[in-house]
């Protein structure tokens, strides 16, 4: 079974006075795996649709001590690299709420020629690509032939668009 990386934003409910699950239930991966709990702490063999192995990210990363963060940098950073570079395919998914992250994981994608999904959502743009994260996915094609790219007009939309291209890989 492929394993599969899930780059994006975490799409959190901002009101601190509900359980980091709670925060989390909105989120396209906790749709995906079918619980926000399995998306907040790390997790291994975690399986979607029977179609790949999710390698994450996960909200609170576990450091090599077997504890689990989402503020030591460190930790995040070298949690999620390992599991980029770990994965057989990385998907990217680009909506309205930037994230600077994304576009350093898709770089790392990019850097160890993994195959690539990019999802974004079209919005007005003077650009072809019509992304605010246009040039990076420019940037991502022309330095990369294992890339496809897919748009998307809703959030809704996007577990939906993964669904299919995880039948069709």
């Amino acid at each position: 079974m492929r394993k599969i990386y899930f780059a994006g934003k975490f799409n959190k409910i901002k009101d601190k006075t509900l359980s980091l699950e709670a925060q989390l239930e909105n989120d396209y991966r906790s749709k995906l795996l079918g619980s926000s709990k399995l998306l907040t702490y790390a997790n291994d063999n975690l399986v979607v649709d029977n179609k790949c192995i999710y390698q994450g990210p996960f909200y609170c990363e576990q450091a090599s001590t077997g504890d689990y963060t989402s503020t030591d940098c460190n930790t995040v950073i070298n949690a999620e690299y390992k599991a980029i570079c770990d994965s057989d395919m990385v998907l990217v998914v680009f909506d309205e709420d930037f994230s600077v992250g994304s576009v350093v994981e898709l770089g790392w994608a990019i850097n160890q020629d993994k195959e690539i999904i990019i999802l974004y959502k079209e919005e007005d743009s003077q650009y072809e690509i019509k992304s605010e994260y246009w040039f990076a996915i420019a940037d991502a094609l022309k330095r990369s032939q294992n890339i496809e790219v897919y748009r998307y007009e809703k959030q809704d939309d996007v577990q939906q668009v993964i669904k299919r291209i995880l039948e069709e890989n």
